[in-house]
């Protein structure tokens, strides 16, 4: 890892936009013998284009137009095609049968403009929308080595957040759009799949998607009402095409491998620090550290330090759980059609193994998009998604496998596994030895989702059509546990088995007006109505600890069921809604839009069942007016303004009811079993709802060979679902109420320009986004503290974004009795080694009220770059991404401290206090178990987690036409693809990964998988 800062990250990223322009080109020799061909290019305006891509249609060769529009072209003395490109124009063939002068004068395009973009229940022109919403085109996303499609949005689209949290195969990242606005309920968006809302992503191929629209801003979300708050991800999976069939293979192979630290301490150093390490102990305890560390009975045996430390194995336990995984992806599908039938049909097979051994994941999946024109007035349409999965995983965090004492070898020369104990007594480690964790523990899931659609359509008039759907999301899961007695700490087999099943349907019905009145006014208007019921069941059960009859039957047939591990749940909901959209324009230039959702859900009370959910935009096509029509260097030119309403219901079934759970009590002072109420109803609990303000100017210069997209948003999330404090003398503590806001507002940009055309071509897409999260109303209570056992606090406090840390600021260290003796404020039971804490309020003392606020997780800036390259048949892809501000709580570092004499890391041991005459840095105290609560619940361990990442690197080279011919194919692609390249961090962190957490609150990192740097060779066919 290297060091960085704010700074070097953004000129890195400049740096990288400008020094492709160094890229050599190489000059195409011309042959003797050839026809020669040349001519002039110019725009409808008679002026001459320079840089105008000229190409012998099915061959590499080609040229570009000089400054003056000027091409030449030597080919081979057969008649052919040349094709004409430029950016902003619209491409010509103009065929040739000799040697001779062929002039072209290329037409505008409004390409860009026109572009097609699904919004809710609909689709819409680019240049008609009024609200804010990004498009990403599956053009090489499919070949970016990523498990599931979360991963490939990573960086791509500005004010969209892609956290990868975890590594373990099939793990979902965190995607958060435009910030978090909710407490105890989702902030995930809404992803919608084919019109079917509430799918996962993880329940489509990449390969099977056409397009991933996100729409970010209220006014393009509220027609998905309480559902949207978070945003909404529409993906639209790839529907067959009038022509012949086209058979397309896309299959790519590779390992993935662990990036790792390489500061761990093994051998004579190990035991060195081991030495200073319980001589530590040993001062605190009041001992004496000049008595032998071994085998000398006045050193109590907590205190002394084995030789076996110096002499054992050296097993660094990081590259023993770890490993290079290799894993495969195939996907083959069908596209073709008539007129009146249009089919796609795919497979995709998947197989990944996990870095951390014994892991993977699996899938097989299935996908056929059928249209059908039955005639003028009617047709119908079939889509099935049938996906297999199965996955094991890691039984426990990286960090317990990781921090294992490295004097302990993975296994014995019988093949049992020994453990740090059976080395050295009770002064280390209980744990079992972690590569006997890995294999004695079977955590398996297997699951199956059939997402799918039937629905038909009727088109009354040019003017008026109406489709009404039926879909379904039909889902299995199965959970299996099984850990053997070596791979326990106590020696006690246990295992669990569950299985769950959820049936979600959907009817939706849309009545949909498009109509052009006169020449000037446009006209769009859908309204419809939806009815969805969600139902699930869950059954589990668990044996009693130890009675598995031996470690070979894994099945929960081999142990005694355990009735207090055993039982069932199901649950329902169900979502009737209403909603209309108008859309108006007049004269392509003045643009209006409105829209509406009524909702009922069954998860709000009686009084507050039904929930409404408006927004209103407009935007004005400045372009387009007579003072700047035909601009040549303002092509493009919008201003937008919305307003919108969202909502959030995700907060679990029947939550204003009052609930009831198990009790004990007993009558007639026998001690029994029962139910009892458990919450308080609140029958007038209702909706979260986010209103939201977007402003934004969309700017297209140069014929739109660069586009500007940005946006200011102002969002504010009132009457939160959130739970309370009820008075003691109620019977209960805590109640679901809506209280409190939280305000949002952030400003994004995008840009993507076409740098370079003709024979050598730079495309580059960029985007920045910045977004301030705050809490702005808590109720009656102004602050909530989230409290760890022996680490950071997480604050809720009006003013101060959403779980800030919250600890002691440490100003130093006591290296010193003078320096402990001083008399200046230190924490109640301080001792030589320990943390300084600042005196915030200055009365002399260190205590809860000397504890502010340290930082927040939520980054300060996001940037992500992605520069495309071509030349000749060789393509090149380079995405970037960096993340600013962020802090990390890296909680897994005190495990390298040398607690329990287990793993030590060098940058974490180094510069520790161990005595007055080994003071360290000043800085750094003294890391112990016994210490955890002074060092803990401060900044000690809250790092940057700022990174620059070269996120994706794609090389491919397309086989000339002369080639895939004689193959029979009609193309031929081969690339190369390198995810995670490169990931500089802050020299201060010393996590694996600087986006992992799986703590209970954001940010906090207790020992999260390493980041995977993955190499792929992939091949594409299509026939």
């Amino acid at each position: 890892m290297k060091r960085t800062s704010h700074r070097r990250i953004i000129i890195a990223c400049l740096y990288l936009w400008v020094c492709t322009l160094l890229i050599p080109q190489a000059a195409a020799a011309l042959q003797g013998g050839e026809w020669r061909l040349s001519g002039i290019v110019k725009g409808e305006d008679g002026t001459p284009l320079p840089g105008v891509s000229v190409a012998l249609k099915g061959t590499p060769r080609g040229t570009a137009t000089d400054e003056s529009g000027r091409y030449t072209l030597s080919v081979t003395p057969q008649a052919g095609v040349l094709v004409f490109k430029f950016i902003g124009m619209l491409p010509q063939e103009i065929p040739f049968s000799g040697a001779g002068t062929q002039n072209v004068t290329l037409r505008s395009s409004e390409k860009s403009l026109n572009e097609v973009v699904v919004v809710g229940y609909g689709t819409m022109k680019k240049s008609s929308l009024t609200a804010s919403v990004s498009k990403l085109e599956n053009v090489k996303l499919d070949q970016v080595p990523v498990g599931r499609v979360e991963s490939a949005l990573t960086g791509r689209i500005a004010g969209v957040n892609v956290v990868q949290t975890s590594s373990a195969p099939g793990a979902p990242p965190v995607i958060r759009i435009r910030g978090a606005g909710s407490i105890d309920a989702s902030n995930d968006p809404l992803v919608v799949i084919d019109g079917f809302p509430g799918a996962g992503l993880g329940s489509v191929s990449m390969n099977d998607i056409a397009s991933i629209e996100v729409l970010k801003d209220a006014s393009s979300a509220a027609i998905y009402g309480s559902r949207a708050a978070g945003g909404v991800i529409i993906v639209t999976t790839k529907k067959g095409r009038t022509g012949k069939p086209v058979l397309s293979v896309n299959s790519f192979a590779g390992v993935s491998s662990p990036m790792l630290h390489k500061d761990w301490i093994t051998g004579q150093e190990f035991y060195d620090y081991a030495v200073r390490y319980q001589n530590r102990e040993l001062a605190w305890a009041g001992g004496d550290v000049t008595i032998p560390v071994w085998g000398d009975d006045r050193r109590l045996a907590q205190y002394q330090v084995n030789p076996v430390l110096m002499n054992g194995v050296n097993n660094i336990w990081q590259d023993a759980v770890t490993q290079n995984a290799p894993f495969q992806n195939y996907n083959m599908s069908v596209s073709g059609g008539t007129e009146n039938v249009r089919y796609y049909v795919s497979g995709t097979v998947k197989s990944e193994k996990g870095t951390i051994k014994t892991t993977g994941f699996n899938q097989y999946g299935i996908r056929a998009n059928l249209d059908v024109k039955v005639n003028k007035v009617v047709s119908a349409g079939l889509m099935v998604n049938p996906i297999y999965s199965t996955r094991r995983l890691a039984p426990t965090s990286t960090v317990s496998l990781a921090k294992y004492p490295s004097f302990v070898p993975t296994k014995n020369d019988d093949g049992t596994y020994p453990r740090a104990r059976d080395l050295w007594g009770a002064v280390v480690t209980s744990q079992a030895n972690p590569m006997a964790i890995l294999d004695g523990t079977q955590i398996t899931q297997q699951a199956f989702s059939n997402i799918g659609e039937l629905f038909i359509a009727l088109q009354f008039t040019p003017d008026l059509s109406f489709r009404s759907s039926f879909a379904g999301n039909v889902s299995y899961g199965t959970n299996e546990r099984f850990q053997a007695r070596f791979a326990t700490n106590n020696g006690i087999s246990n295992g669990t088995a569950s299985d769950n099943r959820n049936i979600n349907l959907l009817n939706e019905n849309v009545l949909s007006y498009n109509k052009t009145f006169g020449k000037h006014h446009d006209l769009n208007a859908i309204a419809g109505a939806s009815f969805q019921r969600n139902t699930y069941r869950n059954a589990y059960m668990g044996v009693l600890p130890g009675s598995f009859e031996n470690d070979i039957i894994k099945t929960l047939n081999n142990g005694i069921i355990d009735p207090s591990s055993t039982g069932s749940t199901k649950s329902a909901w169900g979502l009737m809604s209403y909603f209309a959209r108008v859309n108006y324009a007049y004269k392509s230039k003045y643009l209006i839009a409105a829209s509406v959702r009524a909702d009922g859900s069954s998860r709000f009370g009686p009084d507050n069942q039904w929930g409404y959910f408006p927004s209103a935009s407009a935007a004005w096509r400045v372009s387009e007016e007579d003072f700047l029509k035909g601009n040549a260097l303002l092509s493009n030119l919008k201003l937008r303004a919305s307003y919108g309403v969202t909502g959030n219901f995700n907060i679990g079934d029947f939550s204003w009811q009052g609930g009831i759970g198990s009790t004990v009590y007993s009558p007639n002072n026998q001690l029994g079993k029962g139910k009892a109420q458990t919450s308080l109803e609140n029958r007038a609990l209702s909706w979260e709802k986010t209103r939201s303000y977007d402003f934004g100017i969309d700017i297209g210069l140069f014929r739109n060979r660069i586009n500007i997209t940005a946006d200011y948003y102002d969002k504010r999330t009132n009457d939160l679902l959130y739970s309370v404090a009820v008075p003691a003398i109620s019977g209960f503590t805590g109640s679901i109420s809506n209280i409190g806001d939280i305000g949002n507002k952030g400003f994004e940009i995008e840009i993507n320009s076409q740098n370079l055309t003709g024979k050598f071509t730079w495309q580059t897409a960029f985007n920045f986004s910045m977004n301030r999260n705050k809490v702005l109303n808590m109720g009656v209570d102004k602050e909530k503290l989230f409290e760890d056992q022996y680490g950071m606090s997480w604050l809720l406090r009006v003013g101060e974004p959403m779980f800030s840390y919250y600890g002691y600021k440490a100003i130093g260290v006591i290296t010193s009795n003078e320096v402990l003796n001083s008399g200046i404020p230190l924490y109640p039971g301080s001792r030589l080694g320990n943390p300084i804490y600042e005196d915030v309020n200055k009365d002399g003392n260190i205590d809860a009220r000397d504890r502010v606020i340290l930082g927040n997780y939520q980054p300060k800036a996001i940037i992500g770059m992605v520069n495309d390259f071509s030349y000749k048949n060789f393509d090149l892809s380079i995405a970037v991404q960096a993340n600013l501000g962020a802090k990390v709580y890296n909680y897994e570092n005190q495990y390298y401290q040398g607690a329990l004499v287990g793993a030590m890391r060098r940058d974490l041991v180094k510069n520790q206090w161990w005595s007055e005459q080994e003071p360290g840095d000043g800085r750094t105290p003294a890391a112990a178990l016994s210490t955890l609560n002074f060092q803990g619940r401060s900044d000690l361990y809250l790092e940057n987690g700022s990174y620059f990442a070269v996120r994706n690197v794609n090389l491919g080279y397309n086989f000339p036409e002369s080639i895939s011919r004689r193959l029979r194919m009609s193309q031929l692609r081969m690339y190369c693809s390198v995810a995670n390249l490169l990931m500089v961090t802050d020299k201060g962190y010393h996590g694996y990964n600087p986006e992992g957490y799986n703590g209970p609150y954001p940010g906090y990192n207790d020992g999260t998988e390493p980041i995977n740097r993955v190499v792929t060779f992939g091949l594409n066919v299509q026939f």
